[in-house]
């Protein structure tokens, strides 16, 4: 069964045509020179970039955005700061963990070996990973479009120190239980990544990163991109950064290496760029049969509508940073942008800055003022306790006090934060984000779930489990 998927995920975990230019840092000699922007262009440009500051000086977002409409570039800047300690400033050349955008290349290589006859995306996977027989009914398109039902969690934690070998890796979660017999229903799954990653490697003789490079990379000039390692040092490398009180403070280290093709690339607005005109472009990586059942059945993005126009696209998030990338067919405009503070705007930043582009409403972002009040102790606990998204039962968020304050701490991503009341069952997070945690009461007045307005787009339910 093959699903063609509609939305947008914006995951814990949501592409321009024409010659081919490398990024402006790669090895292949000058910058490709930006075609001139005509006066309309020139007013696109102005608006994007006003409100891009706007979204900056309202403390809501730091990190690079690019912006074109075919070979014309409207927009590509770093806003804010690559490295606050130093004063370093984000720019388009700024290296930024890219999450599961990670994931349209993982299918992308997966096409490519198709192409290059090493695997047919029907085969079984127990071809490629034998010592999984739960896995026998499985097939590689199953694990492209999440309906494999291998759970998305269970095989290692971002904070794990070991960068785990793939065999390894896809033997901690081969033996979970599936959710569901595979083609029968969707769960968007990290670990059917990591699979095929394995099978990338299974079938290639090279390293999942070895092959990405020979065969996407380096043809495109993609110097910025490449497998993350927490340890690694490499130029142009941002920090990834949270608030807390008002003010920029690091998350713990993370090894996001181990997440292999789910989401382990790190890259550059730039490079991102080369890739969508070469992806959407057949001959250049892909041939227009693979790019076709790449975007039509969802294998590795996903289709649906924006600003009332069919749009492809992605988005990722790491502790302390959000990737976003777009592309409009119909008008051929490229809409990307990558960030090191992980309370960016991620449903509304996209949708604005398509609004810029196309002539539509839109307004400038706002410095938010919310202010906390305190809770007593009968509050704090009756808040207290263990919810489950109804989508997902497994990534809890447990909300527990400590002393006068409230904190909340999730499985996926694992992170602690704290919660600030601001009145009627409701908290935030940041008073510069819109973010906001409602919680909710059955008949008689008991809290019974909550829902999370979070990255000022996505919306979660949750049911209160203990």
């Amino acid at each position: 069964m093959k699903m063609k998927i509609a939305g947008l995920l914006l995951v814990i975990g949501i592409l321009a045509c024409g010659c081919i230019a490398a990024s402006s840092s790669g090895d292949n000699g000058a910058a490709a020179v930006p075609a001139p922007l005509t006066q309309a262009d020139e007013a696109v440009s102005h608006n994007l970039d006003e409100y891009m500051t706007a979204l900056t000086d309202a403390g809501r977002f730091s990190g690079a955005v690019l912006v074109a409409r075919g070979d014309t570039v409207l927009l590509s800047k770093g806003y804010g700061m690559a490295n606050y300690e130093f004063s370093v400033p984000n720019t388009p050349q700024t290296v930024f963990p890219i999450g599961s955008n990670t994931k349209q290349f993982t299918a992308a290589a997966i096409m490519k070996l198709q192409e290059q006859g090493r695997l047919n995306i029907t085969d079984p996977i127990v071809w490629y990973v034998p010592d999984a027989p739960q896995w026998e009914e499985i097939r590689i398109y199953q694990l492209l479009n999440h309906t494999s039902g291998i759970p998305s969690e269970g095989g290692f934690l971002l904070t794990d120190p070991v960068d785990y070998p793939l065999p390894e890796l896809v033997s901690r979660f081969a033996d979970l239980p599936l959710t569901f017999e595979p083609g029968k229903s969707y769960t968007y799954s990290n670990n059917g990544y990591i699979t095929l990653s394995y099978i990338i490697e299974r079938a290639s003789g090279m390293s999942y990163d070895e092959y990405l490079q020979e065969n996407i990379f380096e043809p495109l000039g993609m110097t910025g991109t490449g497998q993350d390692n927490a340890r690694d040092v490499f130029a142009n490398r941002a920090s990834g950064y949270t608030t807390m009180d008002g003010r920029p403070v690091h998350y713990d280290l993370q090894n996001i290496h181990n997440s292999y093709g789910a989401g382990s690339l790190h890259s550059t607005t730039e490079d991102l760029y080369a890739w969508e005109r070469a992806f959407h472009t057949p001959g250049v990586i892909l041939t227009a049969e693979s790019i076709d059942t790449m975007t039509e059945y969802g294998y590795g993005i996903v289709g649906a509508v924006m600003c009332n126009r069919t749009v492809f696209g992605h988005g990722g998030r790491n502790f302390g940073f959000i990737s976003y990338t777009l592309y409009y067919p119909d008008e051929n405009v490229s809409i990307m942008f990558l960030s090191n503070y992980d309370r960016t705007p991620m449903g509304g930043l996209p949708r604005d800055l398509s609004a810029i582009v196309f002539g539509e409403p839109y307004s400038l972002p706002q410095k938010l003022e919310r202010k906390a009040v305190a809770l007593n102790d009968t509050a704090l606990a009756e808040y207290s306790g263990t919810y489950a998204p109804v989508w997902e039962a497994t990534w809890t968020f447990t909300v527990v006090p400590d002393g006068d304050r409230l904190f909340y701490t999730s499985v996926v991503p694992h992170e602690t934060v704290e919660l600030f009341f601001e009145g009627n069952d409701t908290f935030f997070v940041t008073p510069e984000s819109a973010d906001a945690f409602i919680f909710t009461r059955d008949d008689n007045g008991t809290i019974d779930g909550m829902v999370m307005y979070t990255l000022e787009g996505a919306y979660d339910e949750a049911v209160k489990v203990s």
